[in-house]
């Protein structure tokens, strides 16, 4: 045992390593950075000049040679760290790769020792090997050689203490089928799964269940009947399978046997939340909880008794817009449940049904929920959160301890089981683009892919003098705010939260300023960026949980929903927020002094009216019902609406002066629905921009936890 001095930060260029709190920070203000890419970080920081191998970074990474697909996790490591640190793989400034081979540090440290305690470093690791090193000017190797020998041996003894005290899990490939697998559910055993899949065609709107144990490829068909979403559960016994299934046709709560045959309905119930639609059985076998949107238009957890059929209602969490995921306790006491409560936020809620006690909320996330289960030993909750700038399967306690995933994965699609110590999730892949379409009257060019990439674009918004389009984009590895010249090129990020969704932009008038929502604070707010400027400014006001902004007009004013109960009305400059529509709604455009937005119910999606400065709203006349909330995009003159129903896909034009209205264009592929927000339309009407799903790959992934 010695006393060595405690070297606590790190600092290079303008950036500072807390190595005690596994922090970054950059001129005093705290950068996003994943638990393990801030593990590579510190690997590299031991060695400044000289090469980290991959393999050594494996080691350190993933102790115990436990971790499958280590090629591809690395590199989304080294990729974050770098976005953190705005450093370019071309020309590094920090990290450098040597191909096939591994990673150097090459900027200057300065180590801070000034006025911190000592620390007791037991056993330190011997110095790692010196394969190559920068060179340095004569006169300062040897003070160099020193100071850095003794920040590798410090580095190394914080590593220790920072090391995981777990083995990794282990996760490989359970399913690689062409098209998209979701959903999946585990028997009790852990040795039989049932999951959807939409067929090696995947054709929107087919998805139906299969069924096979985990040690084959045979699959069976359990369901004939393709539905836009199905998910299941096993009964304790085994021997059935209930399912809800989302569709136009014939949506509800249904079991079926678990080895086929004759499916049998035992409710009704109408779904809208794909992630949130999975059942779950009580240990007992008795009882199913499963979701519903109530008379309201929120989802609701229903309660049903398997022998007599009747159902209630599970008590509502607080300011709760969906609940979905139910997942009962090994003892069947408890019932924890997903809420999701403004765009992107949700939180865990646990209730006992028998004691009719009111929903305790355990833990809030930012993200896309996917899933949730509840595992016995010990008993602790998991959680698939798609949070944009990695998602993964995080633990939740029952006292609210809430950890991040070891590895992150770039993308989660829908659905988490659990069965006798395996755990499957869903690891997906999109790439969606922004086609363009010229709709003047008479002879049109065909439609063209506009903005692209290999991840997705979204929301695309068309600047008021049409020479520039804001989009949202994942490109840069997390959702953010980018600028396209109005043909598509030159797009450039506005902003760089590197963290959880970002979103929804919206042009003021006068071309300056863009409003957009993001959830970088904690939870969902507006912001304002001038584009002179380029620094987003916070919209302070009283309503929280404020997303999907849209100006008025003479840009005084920013419309922005709750995300569950309605718009608000809030001055651009900030201040109080006012209630604006009676109506639920989370989508609105302004045109002139009115507002249009939508209202959802369990028949479709109808748009209203209303004047901005108040007064009654009321259905706008002749306005057919929409397939999807986000099918819609105006301008002063007109709204502009697809019929996915029609092959192809129409675009309509509803003129708002007269109430007629015409199909002006048909789309050549199949516009993203459900989350894209991808209709736009230029001032001019010439114009339109819409969002198309090139690729859509989902598999499902088992997990064994480490020890």
């Amino acid at each position: 045992m010695s006393d060595s001095p405690a070297i606590r930060r790190v600092r290079f260029a303008d950036f500072e390593a807390d190595l005690r709190s596994q922090e970054l920070f950059r001129g005093g203000a705290s950068v996003r950075l994943p638990n393990q890419s801030f593990l590579a970080l510190v690997a590299l920081l031991e060695r400044p000049g000289e090469l980290v191998t991959r393999e050594e970074l494996r080691v350190r990474l993933w102790p115990g040679n436990r971790v499958v697909e280590f090629e591809q996790g690395l590199n989304a490591i080294i990729n974050r760290l770098r976005e953190a640190l705005g450093d370019d793989a071309e020309n590094p400034n920090f990290i450098e790769t040597l191909p096939r081979r591994g990673y150097r540090f090459v900027a200057q440290l300065t180590p801070d020792t000034q006025n911190l305690p000592t620390a007791r470093v037991a056993s330190p690791p011997p110095a790692p090997p010196t394969d190559v090193v920068l060179p340095r000017p004569r006169a300062t190797q040897l003070a160099a050689g020193i100071a850095a020998i003794a920040l590798s041996l410090v580095l190394a003894a914080v590593w220790w203490a920072l090391r995981p005290a777990t083995e990794a899990a282990t996760t490989r490939p359970l399913t690689t089928l062409l098209g998209q697998e979701g959903m999946p559910a585990l028997s009790r055993d852990g040795e039989s799964l049932v999951f959807a899949w939409d067929g090696e065609t995947g054709s929107p709107g087919g998805f139906d269940l299969f069924a096979r144990s985990i040690g084959s490829q045979r699959l069976t068909q359990l369901t004939h009947s393709p539905a836009v979403a199905v998910a299941a559960a096993w009964s304790p016994d085994g021997g059935r399978i209930a399912f809800t299934r989302m569709s136009a046709i014939d949506g509800g709560l249904f079991v079926i046997p678990a080895t086929g045959g004759t499916e049998r309905k035992l409710a009704d119930a109408v779904l809208t939340q794909q992630s949130l639609i999975q059942p779950a059985w009580s240990p007992d076998g008795k009882t199913l909880a499963y979701p519903a949107i109530d008379g309201t238009g929120s989802q609701v957890i229903r309660l049903l008794e398997f022998k007599s059929s009747q159902s209630l209602a599970l008590e509502p969490a607080p300011k709760c817009w969906h609940a979905g995921a139910p997942a009962w306790s090994p003892d069947g006491r408890q019932l924890a449940f997903l809420c999701m409560t403004s765009v992107a936020v949700y939180g865990v809620y646990v209730a006992e049904p028998r004691a009719n006690s009111a929903p305790r909320l355990l833990a809030k996330l930012q993200g896309f929920p996917q899933g949730l289960v509840w595992v016995a030993a010990p008993s602790r909750l998991l959680v698939a959160n798609d949070s944009g700038d990695g998602g993964g399967v995080w633990t939740l306690e029952l006292d609210g301890t809430l950890r991040r995933p070891a590895a992150a994965e770039e993308t989660l699609g829908m659905g988490l089981a659990a069965g006798n110590g395996r755990i499957v999730y869903t690891r997906s892949r999109q790439v969606i683009d922004i086609w363009r379409l010229q709709i003047d009257p008479g002879p049109a060019p065909p439609a063209r892919k506009w903005i692209f990439s290999t991840r997705e674009q979204l929301l695309p918004q068309y600047s008021p003098d049409g020479a520039r389009i804001a989009f949202q984009s994942n490109r840069s590895g997390s959702p953010e705010i980018w600028i396209a010249d109005a043909d598509g090129t030159n797009a450039v990020s506005l902003s760089s939260f590197n963290g959880p969704l970002t979103g929804a932009p919206s042009w003021c008038s006068d071309g300056r300023r863009l409003a957009f929502d993001s959830r970088e604070s904690g939870t969902s707010a507006i912001y304002v960026a001038d584009m002179l400027e380029r620094v987003p400014r916070r919209v302070l006001t009283s309503q929280s949980n404020l997303a999907l902004p849209v100006w008025s007009s003479d840009c005084f004013w920013l419309l922005a929903s709750d995300g569950r109960e309605a718009l608000y009305r809030v001055p651009a400059a900030g201040g109080d927020a006012q209630r604006f529509t009676m109506q639920r709604s989370y989508q609105a455009a302004l045109v002139g002094d009115r507002v249009i937005f939508n209202v959802a119910d369990p028949a479709g999606v109808m748009l209203w009216t209303k004047p901005l400065a108040g007064g009654i709203e009321l259905p706008l006349p002749g306005m057919p019902r929409l397939d999807y909330a986000d099918s819609w995009t105006a301008n002063d003159a007109a709204i502009y609406f697809t019929n996915i129903g029609e092959s192809p896909v129409s675009v309509y034009r509803y003129e708002l002066a007269t109430g007629r209205m015409r199909m002006v264009a048909a789309l050549p592929n199949v516009p993203t629905t459900l989350g894209g927000l991808g209709l736009a339309v230029s001032r001019d009407g010439k114009s339109l921009l819409y969002t198309h799903t090139e690729d859509s790959q989902s598999d499902l992934v088992l997990m064994t936890p480490g020890k």
